[in-house]
């Protein structure tokens, strides 16, 4: 050693065994790109670690304001003439910026004020010498319908108008304010606005001739409802004579007079008994049924399509819950519907209000096919509810109690945004301002006005993971849609649809995926020649290069199309060419040794004949198979549901009856020990032959299983239609598996494989040399250590799968369907980011459920990773103890 040491002195160079020379001193400049590297490496790390919470904390920053309470907060409160004060509020209403608010009071005047200093601008009798009994207004459009004591009905409009001046174009004594302040000017009201205009905001009237209904008697009740031919009214008297009424304005092009014919008449009501007149009268969107309510909770429905023939439809018990008991001594005391003059909205003496609107269940049982379903009911406070004040824009209505609450509540999620308490008692007239944004109250003497911020009431954690009840459907669903045609479209925004969509296409995805790619790493490791392997891996790596949106094209345009021409072919395929190429196994085992031997090259070539004949033979027994299974048109069987089910169980149960059979073979009865124990002191031959026979019994085995037990189940009357079979549609979930399978294989193949060459040789050789064959080897010692490996390539295609947008946009159908259905499509998280944010509103509440999308995507995708990563350390740790 000493000899050593004074041979090589520090700085010399050293001869290794390998007769490279090399110096014991590190140069500078290896020191010095080590540290840099190390420094690089480490500033990656952080810098993806940092990219991934900043994803994270944005999605969250823009997902948060959902879940914040509305706002309710006091802005101003003027006093008002004493007259406002006295007699009863026919209507109410204000302008959208919350400027003037009016009233139409039951002397006959109409009456408009300045919210911000309670001063009246206008007053106006409407019909000077008759006295106004009733009044309605059709829901946002202004127009009103009047009845007066002498039975007679006019029809008219109340609504705001604004005019916009430039600067240099204002009349001459037009009022010009300083910036901030208004200005009385004939009955309106004048201020500038943010473009530096100046904007004249005053009532407008347009009053019409009364018209002779054939009534006599006073006109209680009215409500209005607006027809594209015309308004359509209904008319209670004090008799309690009902009439609906269809005004039809028709204009003298001679004279330019508009005279107005009424056609209707009168009902009759179905209950003799019922002598007082109904309490609360209401018309649908488009006069479709009308509402006769009683104090009682008595409501009685009316088809009044036809005018001519109207029929009474439904006769309902509005004050009972759920369980279908009533309590005798609640009390109806507001109904108005909501907007789109669908649902109705009923308070009752207990402060509760419910929600009930039409629906079409399949055992509805009435004349038209509708029945009253309450889909919504919503505790109070023990005050009796006073009245109703609906937006025009979307669920949201503020309730007033006799006690001076005022909640405002959004009736599809039951949620409550705000509430406040005046101490007046209950207003005397409630209005939510057009736009949303404003709550004024006539309490006594004075008009308070409040600054409104409903956040995004429709949107709640119960709403995006738990059923609802939307308006027109008959039980609460689970649905995403997002948009509508009208603007009182009440949107729907649950996210399991679109999860479970994103589950679906990433389980059938995987299910063909998955065993294709990891069979074939396992094959290209442990059974073909190196040099074969080397030239057939980077042809697999190139087709993960194929970009999605190619692969969705032609599984849309191309695959979709003739899938659907041989349906049963393709479904016959899947079954029989893993079937073939187990058989061409066992007929390869027949050979003699010798012929073996020499033919060994030839194996990949017998693969792809076994495959060629697998695809052959489906094609022969597709048709076949589907006139003895689903009498001659699988389609039709799936879509009528005509015919025996026991030809789908069939086809389900054949993958589940052979894996039962192969437990039951090897595991259970042990049947496979006992086999090889009696064989072994057989030749190869023997062994091969009696492999074969193995085989085949087991094959007709698993038939008669499949077939016995898809006979049980249709003698207990159950049937896969519905449940995972269904309706075909072209794009469906069968299409998007195949194509995406497709796309997740090279990945995993290349993962997997990559884990199997990792195996230390010495363990195949030990195994080997033990005597096992190189399948037992391959099963019992290569996938086993190479679990963890294996697992991870499985769990990075599932990533892949769960966010593929390109693919499933084109090729799934793009239907937000909560459907298990294989022959149906479906919508990804991916897919929905793809096709609706880009139109999204910004910061609007269908503009962050997206972002939530997002960030649900985000977190399944890190929950995943996680649990592969502690499942891949767990098979790390048994494969280091081999």
């Amino acid at each position: 050693a000493a000899h050593t040491m004074d041979a090589n002195p520090p700085g010399r160079k050293e001869r290794f065994f390998t007769g490279v020379r090399r110096e014991r001193k590190t140069r500078r400049a290896v020191k010095i790109m080590d540290r840099i590297s190390r420094i690089l490496i480490a500033t990656g790390g952080a810098a993806t670690i940092l990219a991934v919470l900043f994803i994270f904390f944005f999605l969250l920053y823009v997902v948060l304001p959902l879940f914040g309470g509305g706002s309710l907060e006091e802005s101003g409160a003027a006093p008002v003439d004493a007259a406002a004060s006295r007699g009863r509020i026919l209507a109410a209403g204000a302008d959208e910026y919350r400027l003037l608010a009016w009233l139409l009071l039951e002397d006959g005047f109409l009456e408009v004020y300045r919210v911000d200093t309670g001063d009246r601008v206008l007053r106006r009798r409407l019909y000077p010498g008759r006295k106004l009994t009733a009044a309605a207004l059709a829901e946002g459009s202004g127009d009103a319908v009047f009845g007066f004591a002498d039975g007679s009905v006019a029809l008219g409009r109340i609504r705001f108008r604004s005019r916009l001046f430039e600067p240099d174009r204002v009349p001459a004594g037009f009022p010009r304010p300083a910036p901030g302040d208004l200005a009385d000017y004939r009955g309106g009201l004048v201020q500038w606005t943010p473009g530096h205009q100046l904007r004249w905001l005053k009532p407008e009237l347009d009053l019409e001739k009364p018209a002779d209904c054939g009534l006599r008697e006073p006109v209680l009740r009215l409500d209005l409802t607006m027809k594209p031919s015309g308004p359509v009214f209904a008319a209670v008297t004090a008799g309690g004579s009902v009439v609906v009424e269809e005004a039809r304005r028709r204009e003298n092009w001679i004279t330019g007079e508009t005279s107005v014919e009424m056609r209707g008449g009168r009902l009759t009501l179905s209950e003799p008994g019922e002598t007082p007149p109904p309490r609360h009268v209401l018309l649908s969107a488009l006069g479709t049924y009308l509402y006769l309510a009683w104090e009682d909770g008595t409501l009685l429905r009316y088809d009044v399509s036809d005018l001519a023939r109207p029929r009474s439809a439904e006769r309902v018990r509005l004050l009972r819950d759920r369980g279908g008991r009533t309590r005798p001594d609640l009390r109806v005391t507001a109904m108005r519907f909501l907007a789109g003059k669908t649902t109705l909205l009923v308070g009752d003496s207990s402060g509760r209000v419910r929600a009930w609107f039409p629906a079409r269940p399949a055992d509805a049982g009435t004349v038209d096919g509708v029945v009253l379903v309450n889909g919504h009911e919503i505790p109070g406070p023990p005050s009796p509810v006073a009245g109703f004040a609906p937006s025009r824009r979307s669920r949201l209505v503020a309730v007033t109690h006799a006690d001076g609450r005022v909640r405002l509540l959004h009736v599809t999620t039951e949620a409550l945004v705000a509430a406040i308490r005046t101490g007046d008692g209950a207003p005397r007239a409630t209005i939510l301002t057009p736009k949303e944004d404003g709550l004024l109250l006539l309490a006594g003497r004075r008009i308070l006005s409040y600054t409104l911020d409903a956040k995004y009431p429709e949107v709640t954690f119960a709403s995006l993971f738990g059923p609802v009840w939307y308006e027109g459907y008959a039980k609460p669903l689970l649905k995403w849609q997002s948009t509508g045609d009208t603007d009182d479209y009440e949107p729907k925004l649950s996210l399991v649809p679109l999860v479970f969509g994103t589950l679906k296409a990433a389980f059938y995805s995987l299910l063909f995926g998955l065993p294709v790619a990891i069979l074939a790493a396992v094959f290209s490791s442990e059974f073909l020649h190196p040099r074969v392997r080397s030239r057939i891996k980077p042809v697999i790596e190139i087709m993960a290069g194929l970009p999605s949106v190619v692969l969705g094209f032609l599984a849309a345009l191309v695959l979709a199309p003739f899938v659907e021409r041989v349906v049963t072919t393709v479904l016959t395929a899947f079954l029989l060419v893993p079937a073939s190429f187990l058989l061409g196994a066992h007929l390869w085992q027949l050979l003699p040794r010798p012929w073996e031997a020499r033919l060994r090259r030839l194996r990949p070539a017998a693969i792809c004949v076994a495959l060629l004949l697998g695809l052959r033979v489906a094609a022969v027994l597709g048709p076949a198979a589907e006139s003895r299974l689903f009498g001659g048109d699988l389609k039709s069987w799936l879509s009528s549901r005509a015919g025996p089910g026991w030809g789908g169980w069939f086809l389900l149960l054949l993958p589940v009856s052979a894996l039962v059979v192969a437990v039951l073979f090897t595991r259970v009865l042990g049947l496979s020990d006992r086999l090889r124990r009696a064989t072994a002191h057989l030749g190869r031959a023997a062994c091969a032959r009696i492999d074969l026979a193995k085989f085949l019994g087991l094959s007709c085995a698993v038939v008669l299983l499949a077939a016995a037990v898809a006979h049980l189940l249709q003698a207990l009357g159950l049937d896969p239609r519905g449940t995972v079979m269904g309706t075909y549609v072209q794009r469906n979930a069968l299409v998007v598996g195949f194509v995406m399978g497709f796309a997740i294989i090279p990945l995993v193949y290349t993962l997997s494989e990559d884990a199997l060459s990792a195996v230390p040789d010495h363990l195949r050789s030990a195994s080997l040399g033990a005597g096992a064959t190189p399948w037992q080897t391959a099963v019992r010692i290569v996938v086993p250590t190479a679990m963890s490996g294996l697992f991870s390539a499985a769990m990075i295609g599932l990533g892949r799968a769960v966010g593929e947008t390109m693919i499933v946009l084109m090729a799934a159908g793009n239907t937000p369907i909560l459907d298990g259905n294989v022959f149906n499509g479906f919508r990804t998280l991916s897919a929905n980011l793809a096709t609706e944010l880009p139109e999204a509103v910004v910061n609007s509440a269908h503009y962050r459920t997206l972002f939530l999308a997002a960030l649900v995507l985000f977190l399944m995708t890190f929950v995943v990773n996680t649990v592969a990563e502690a499942v891949r350390l767990r098979f790390r740790r048994r494969a280091f103890e081999l």
